[in-house]
């Protein structure tokens, strides 16, 4: 079994079949525990844990969550951005195919800056899925494009309530604090997402600009 051999037979399995997605998925589930991925995710060695952040990216599921939060703060600038991508399959996985794809739906009228029909469609989708907080997520995004604050924020607090561990949604709590002059607010905002994910620069800076605009008033 591929699971005794470690790092490189799980880099070895991963590239020959980088191709074809859905037969990766099949071998990493056949072969590879989630025990052993998140081994491989806090190893010592970078590689290990950059591999294993791809593979929990295909089959994560949301019990792995804490481990890939955790691996935000690590030193490996490559384990953090798999960790962080990981999350974010994990969160759009609600484990039903249909309401997976009513949210794809919405993704894309999102970047076809079809704003309204986007509204419409993560609304089905927290229709059929009530707990599923990147419905939430999403139409906050689509409010926020049309400029509907508070019903933004409303959509970020519940995604927030659902799913704790989503720094997207305070950061977009944060863009949305901003937009309505609400600095201090935006400031909270902002540093919850970073305490979760210390990564996101555009979000430190923010902050930095928000406090020296304080400061020069």
């Amino acid at each position: 079994m591929y699971r005794n051999n470690g790092f490189s037979e799980l880099a070895k399995l991963m590239f020959k079949n980088s191709g074809d997605i859905e037969k990766l998925k099949q071998l990493l589930n056949a072969n590879y525990s989630e025990v052993d991925l998140v081994a491989y995710l806090q190893s010592e060695d970078p590689l290990v844990g950059r591999a294993a952040g791809f593979a929990l990216r295909l089959i994560g599921t949301p019990e792995v969550i804490p481990a890939l939060v955790e691996a935000l703060k690590n030193d490996d600038r490559g384990i953090c951005y798999n960790a962080e991508y990981a999350l974010w399959a994990i969160w759009s996985r609600s484990g039903d195919d249909t309401v997976d794809a009513m949210l794809d739906d919405g993704k894309n009228s999102l970047k076809n800056e079809a704003y309204q029909q986007a509204v419409e469609r993560f609304t089905t989708v927290i229709e059929a899925d009530p707990n599923f907080a990147e419905g939430y997520n999403q139409r906050a995004i689509a409010y926020f494009m049309l400029e509907e604050w508070s019903k933004a924020v409303r959509d970020c607090k519940q995604t927030i309530s659902l799913n704790p561990n989503h720094f997207g949604a305070f950061a977009g709590m944060g863009h949305v604090y901003v937009r309505l002059g609400k600095i201090d607010e935006a400031i909270e905002a902002y540093k919850q997402a970073l305490a979760i994910n210390p990564n996101l620069i555009s979000i430190a800076e923010a902050i930095l600009r928000l406090r020296s605009q304080i400061q020069d008033k």
